[in-house]
């Protein structure tokens, strides 16, 4: 009797249904296995994108300019200014007599515009000169009887070049100098920025050094009084207080101002580190602070 109601069950298709879907289940207690399911992350990999930060990206940055040779962008506001004048003459001329006051109380208004547009690059220098490294715009071609060069002395270890390429850089690009000395022992050991262009020799780095120390460790005045000890800086604001400073072949003849800070080297001799600026005043309180503190950075390198 069993037999024949496992037979009628085989042949009822509903009861062949329920009998496959339990063969397939899983027995009780035994978790079936899951299809592993990948992150957006790791799906972005598998596929080739690389996920965030993998791909090339590609930046271009654009700077609007008029590209006109011989004239400077910062004037345009200038132009602006005139522009506006001319049209506020013109339209006094044409406009109905006597004026209206709504008419001059705008004529006023734009007439005090254009004469801020007439002023807004020499407001925009000096704020720039007030920024400590903002102000120095000028390139080594630009300073009188300068030169472009960044020179070290060959002989100095890997870890003081590094050392001497990393101040000289900090102090062009976060002061208002444009030229930098270093030198101890009675030898330039670094030059960097528009220096003399009389002691700069392409390609004959010692020579450019010796060139560029010669007078140096026999300098007298603020420049001896520094390198010696007895004076930890010296601040020459002015061209006329440089003395016999002046004639020195490091400086340019267009360098305006002067600081001098001490560097007490590593094997005793005396050291100093010279910066200077084509602007009279250039350096404020700050900014000679940050040179006497590098200055005191390099003693252990020199």
């Amino acid at each position: 009797m069993q037999s024949s109601l496992v037979a009628r069950g085989l042949t009822c298709p509903l009861l062949r249904q329920r009998l496959r879907r339990a063969a397939l289940a899983p027995s009780q207690g035994v978790a079936a296995p899951q299809p592993r399911r990948l992150s957006r992350a790791q799906a972005e990999s598998k596929r080739g994108g690389g996920g965030l930060g993998d791909e090339d990206i590609d930046v271009a940055v654009f700077r609007f300019t008029l590209g006109i040779p011989g004239f400077e962008d910062r004037f345009i506001p200038r132009v602006v200014g005139v522009a506006i004048g001319a049209l506020l003459v013109l339209n006094h001329v044409l406009g109905a007599e006597p004026a209206p006051d709504a008419q001059v109380r705008a004529e006023y208004l734009g007439a005090l515009l254009a004469v801020l547009c007439l002023f807004v690059p020499d407001i925009e220098e000096r704020l720039r000169e007030a920024m400590p490294g903002r102000g120095r715009q000028k390139a080594a071609g630009a300073v009188e009887g300068a030169a472009n060069c960044f020179l070290l002395e060959p002989s100095l270890p890997e870890a003081a070049k590094k050392e001497l390429a990393w101040a000289s850089f900090s102090l062009l690009k976060n002061t208002n100098c444009c030229g930098v000395v270093l030198a101890a022992g009675g030898r330039v050991l670094m030059a960097r920025g528009a220096v003399g262009a009389g002691a700069v020799r392409p390609g004959d780095t010692a020579g450019s050094l010796a060139a560029l120390g010669k007078d140096l460790a026999s300098a007298s005045g603020p420049l001896a009084a520094v390198a010696s000890g007895s004076s930890p800086a010296s601040w020459l604001p002015e061209r006329s207080g440089f003395g016999a400073a002046a004639s020195l072949p490091a400086l340019p003849a267009g360098a305006q101002s002067l600081y001098a800070a001490h560097v007490e080297a590593a094997g005793g001799g005396p050291g100093v580190l010279v910066v200077f600026s084509e602007r009279p005043r250039a350096m404020a309180d700050r900014e000679r602070g940050w040179v006497a503190a590098v200055a005191a950075k390099l003693g252990p390198f020199v």
